[in-house]
């Protein structure tokens, strides 16, 4: 719970819960409140298995009411899914440009089939900006910040260290970037 408190901190508006299966993660259930509570966070969204049915369930409602932005991943890479878990993620949903979509504005809902993108997720050769489709920083459970989730992304530095990331000039997310100065003007008072 540290570092995810610690980086919340850095976050400005919205935050992406997922690397893995976030749900079996013993601390899960506090993280989540504790980011859809979180004083800069405006929007949360995460990707599921559906391998944790009862709280796929819970998930799928509350995406559904819009509380927060959830992702099925269906693919053949994950276990099956509960056919329960898949009718709370598409029920009410119609096919779009041959993609279930949701039909109400609020409803958060996705469903995701990753592996035709699997190979260059998190993968590309170069980690620059123009080879990688995971383009926003990373914290892995330690702390430490990367500029995206690839094997070879620049390390920006730890948030259990305090503010002081070195965003490079290239880096285009701006939100992040004007938080960073907002705390370090605080830090500096």
């Amino acid at each position: 719970m540290e570092v995810f408190e610690a980086a919340l901190e850095h976050c400005s508006e919205s935050i992406s819960i997922g690397g893995g299966e976030p749900t079996i993660h013993p601390q899960f259930v506090n993280m989540l409140f504790v980011a859809l509570g979180h004083k800069y966070i405006d929007y949360v969204w995460m990707a599921t298995n559906g391998k944790e049915t009862s709280i796929a369930l819970v998930l799928a409602g509350m995406a559904r009411k819009g509380v927060l932005g959830v992702a099925l991943s269906q693919d053949p890479f994950h276990d099956p899914i509960d056919a329960e878990v898949v009718h709370a993620f598409t029920d009410g949903m119609v096919y779009k440009h041959d993609r279930l979509c949701a039909t109400e504005a609020d409803d958060k809902r996705e469903i995701r089939d990753t592996s035709k993108s699997l190979v260059k997720i998190g993968r590309c050769e170069t980690g620059t900006e123009d080879d990688c489709v995971c383009n926003s920083l990373v914290v892995k459970p330690n702390g430490d910040v990367y500029e995206c989730g690839c094997t070879e992304a620049l390390c920006l530095g730890n948030v259990l260290d305090g503010d002081n990331f070195l965003i490079p000039e290239w880096y285009e997310y701006e939100c992040v970037k004007e938080r960073l100065a907002q705390m370090e003007e605080a830090r500096a008072m």
